[in-house]
């Protein structure tokens, strides 16, 4: 079903996961029992946002365990706070352990990698994890949560049918997802080239994606420096001409590329409103009171 990841590459990285945490003293068999300061701590941290320090404290809290699903409950939720520290590499180390120890949080796994491959916008990679998500046996918060958030992967790799297909997993769409499908579908992209080629006269690449604002500063401005080569070339001052001549090369290759720009933005919104729309108010968050036994609260 869509990528698959190597099964050697795996073991790879099983074995760089492993070999990190014995390193930094990980011996899970020999570990005492989490001390309840330092996981306590560690949820203090989370409370506060403060995620690398929360997940630095998670990390520690997970080589006091001796459980391997505690363990392993306290390393997911290193890996969700390094996502959200936008540490993405720390986080799948962090996953990688889990899966080691344990198969038990599997959905976890899943539902943090989803997160994580998006976040990286590996769209392909995400979807492949909520599309597993989403089948019979997983739990139903998880398959209703996956079902919008492949949706949202899938419309940015344009896999209409799969799009669909996802969201009959949702028993209680969001009310504005068809609608605003519907209205995607009709509408276009811009074309970053025709952008560019517009920008040649300041300020239209601009226009083309609807940024009139930008399209107005950026036709002043080359008439601006146009009027100020005319006034020092009036004068033959030669250096106020090179320099204004400069500043006017620098501005005029702005519009153009700031055409291209504007299109690739205007594409990047029109899929983010529809994305939002899919996805609904669509979240999860850990229990922090329930550590070192990792459950998830769900929210649509």
């Amino acid at each position: 079903m869509g990528w698959r990841e190597d099964d050697s590459d795996l073991m790879k990285r099983r074995l760089m996961a492993l070999f990190s945490l014995a390193l930094a003293g990980a011996v899970p068999l020999l570990a005492s029992p989490s001390s309840p300061d330092t996981l306590s701590f560690a949820r203090t941290l989370s409370e506060q946002h403060d995620h690398r320090a929360a997940a630095l404290e998670y990390r520690r809290a997970a080589l006091e365990e001796r459980s391997p699903v505690q363990q392993a409950a306290c390393l997911w939720m290193a890996a969700y706070e390094y996502w959200h520290s936008r540490r993405w590499d720390q986080a799948e180390q962090c996953l990688v352990y889990v899966e080691t120890v344990t198969p038990d949080l599997e959905n976890e796994v899943y539902l943090l990698r989803g997160e994580l491959s998006a976040s990286r916008r590996r769209f392909r990679e995400a979807l492949f994890y909520w599309e597993s998500l989403v089948e019979s046996d997983r739990p139903p918060a998880f398959r209703r949560y996956a079902a919008r958030k492949g949706a949202s992967a899938a419309l940015a790799l344009k896999k209409w049918d799969r799009v669909s297909a996802l969201l009959a997993n949702d028993p209680d769409p969001p009310p504005h997802a068809q609608t605003a499908l519907v209205e995607y579908e009709k509408g276009k992209d811009k074309n970053p080239l025709v952008g560019g080629l517009l920008g040649m006269i300041p300020g239209l690449g601009y226009a083309y994606s609807g940024e009139y604002g930008n399209g107005l500063r950026s036709l002043l401005l080359n008439a601006l420096c146009l009027w100020g080569i005319v006034e020092f070339a009036d004068r033959e001052q030669w250096a106020g001409v090179a320099l204004v001549g400069f500043a006017e090369l620098t501005v005029y290759s702005g519009s153009v590329y700031g055409g291209v720009d504007a299109a690739v933005r205007y594409n990047e919104r029109r899929l983010a409103r529809v994305q939002n729309a899919v996805e609904g108010n669509a979240r999860f968050e850990p229990v922090l009171p329930a550590l070192p036994i990792l459950k998830l609260s769900f929210g649509f």
